[in-house]
């Protein structure tokens, strides 16, 4: 009888020990409610805390959240509502939400952008959250979905062209694919900066877009014209990069090579009305800001 009532005690101690650690997970991270216009709401699961950040475009508050994390909305949802993954500056990557709800896994900083019926753009505050790793299991990248269409692969091969800029020669990270010169946008911003061309390169939180701004000059980063010296051709795939013009969204190719985006520079040019040139002879791309953009 004595053994019997020391293994009941024991079991009971094991219960105890579970259940603490059962309820201290729960208070380290819970869920998290966000109110929203005409009694719709987001809740957010697997909340750590709440961190303070620079405003560039979407508040000052970042929510810290334990993978895997689960984004339910609570309402009818518009088409507008999305989740965005943030790769770099450059790119981003859409999470589906399916039934109202989405899942993050991986490790990364996402932008929640919920729009209800009847809501439009903004009508409520984006909700930036930054995933810290949960579990191993968790922590590992999404499996990249796989495309609606084949994939577009190209080869690129690093540019051997000279570039200058309004005669001054400049180093840049280029590529050639298929006949045509792709550059980083931060690079050609910097490049230009200053002229009557200049662009600002940001981010729209609103429109879920890389923001170009004509005629505004451009605020680096210290990721600009740092070029490597790669000379190896790569296999690439064309990639989806949302894109707008002072607020108005415009489409232009570009690839994803090495975590950048890059974009046909007659593209970029275009949108820009920059001059470009090709000097056969010298081998050598030329990038006008004087000069008014003309097609080939």
């Amino acid at each position: 009888m004595a053994g019997t009532w020391k293994r009941i005690t024991v079991m009971a101690s094991l219960v105890l020990i579970v259940s603490l650690i059962a309820s201290l997970t729960a208070f380290a991270a819970a869920d998290k409610r966000f109110d929203a216009k005409n009694g719709n709401y987001v809740t957010i699961s697997s909340y750590v805390e709440t961190q303070k950040i620079k405003d560039v475009g979407y508040g000052e508050t970042m929510y810290v959240v334990s993978a895997p994390v689960t984004i339910t909305f609570h309402g009818e949802l518009s088409d507008e509502a999305s989740i965005a993954k943030w790769v770099d500056d450059e790119s981003l990557e859409y999470v589906e939400i399916k039934d109202n709800k989405a899942v993050l896994t991986e490790a990364v900083d996402y932008g929640v952008f919920p729009v209800f019926k009847g809501e439009a753009r903004g009508d409520n505050d984006a909700i930036i959250l930054k995933v810290v790793a949960g579990t191993e299991e968790a922590s590992k990248p999404e499996p990249a979905p796989a495309p609606e269409t084949a994939a577009q692969s190209a080869t690129a091969n690093p540019t051997a062209s000279k570039v200058l800029v309004n005669g001054k020669e400049v180093s840049f990270e280029a590529y050639n694919i298929n006949d045509n010169n792709y550059f980083k946008l931060r690079d050609l911003a910097m490049a230009v900066n200053g002229t009557e061309k200049n662009f600002e390169v940001s981010w729209d939180a609103v429109q879920n877009a890389i923001a170009l701004t004509t005629q505004k000059g451009y605020t680096p980063d210290g990721s600009e014209l740092a070029a490597s010296g790669e000379k190896a051709s790569k296999q690439v795939t064309q990639t989806t990069a949302k894109v707008t013009l002072d607020g108005k969204g415009v489409q232009i190719t570009a690839y994803h090579i090495d975590g950048n985006n890059y974009f046909k520079l007659r593209d970029v040019a275009k949108l820009m009305n920059i001059g470009i040139t090709w000097d056969a002879a010298a081998g050598s791309i030329g990038i006008d800001t004087k000069a008014a953009y003309a097609d080939e």
